[in-house]
């Protein structure tokens, strides 16, 4: 039987939109993926959620399912950026990871009418950030024990970097 992709709520939401059962879900969830699966002992809760939108995905069933969020300019970097996307490991090769990206970039575009939008990405996934229009712009760094490089999305058209 082929496998069908369950039917999915995407929610952006904003730090005080949750409930403390709710935030404690996104936190254990990114650090299930983020700090035990990837084996890289990190900050994950670094005071920067209360400034983001987050993109919440549930499963019908109410289960959690993917995530992102995404922080204005000057939170992190001059430009907004988006990153702790996470995909649970049942739905990866769904094609739910490159949603994620097209309503993050929509996302900066609505909230902060930018040309540039600056991330950090681990270093195995240059070439699908590549794929959205972003260029690593560093050399790669560690991050937690994971090899990142900054990359940047400049709006077609605009000429700006």
């Amino acid at each position: 039987m082929p496998f069908s992709r369950p039917t999915l709520t995407w929610t952006w939401r904003e730090f005080s939109d949750f409930s403390g059962a709710e935030m404690h879900e996104m936190l254990a969830t990114r650090q299930r993926v983020f700090v035990v699966e990837q084996a890289s002992p990190y900050q994950d809760a670094d005071n920067l959620d209360q400034l983001a939108f987050h993109l919440v995905i549930r499963a019908s069933d109410g289960q959690f399912v993917a995530y992102a969020r995404v922080l204005p300019p000057g939170a992190y970097y001059a430009e907004p950026t988006f990153g702790r996307v996470l995909v649970m490991p049942q739905l990866r090769g769904t094609g739910i990871g490159r949603e994620i990206v097209r309503q993050c970039l929509e996302k900066c575009a609505l909230a902060y009418g930018v040309e540039n939008i600056r991330i950090s990405a681990q270093c195995y996934l240059i070439d699908f950030y590549t794929g959205f229009g972003f260029e690593p712009v560093s050399p790669p760094f560690d991050d937690g024990g994971v090899e990142h490089v900054e990359m940047l999305w400049v709006k077609p058209g605009s000429g700006t970097q």
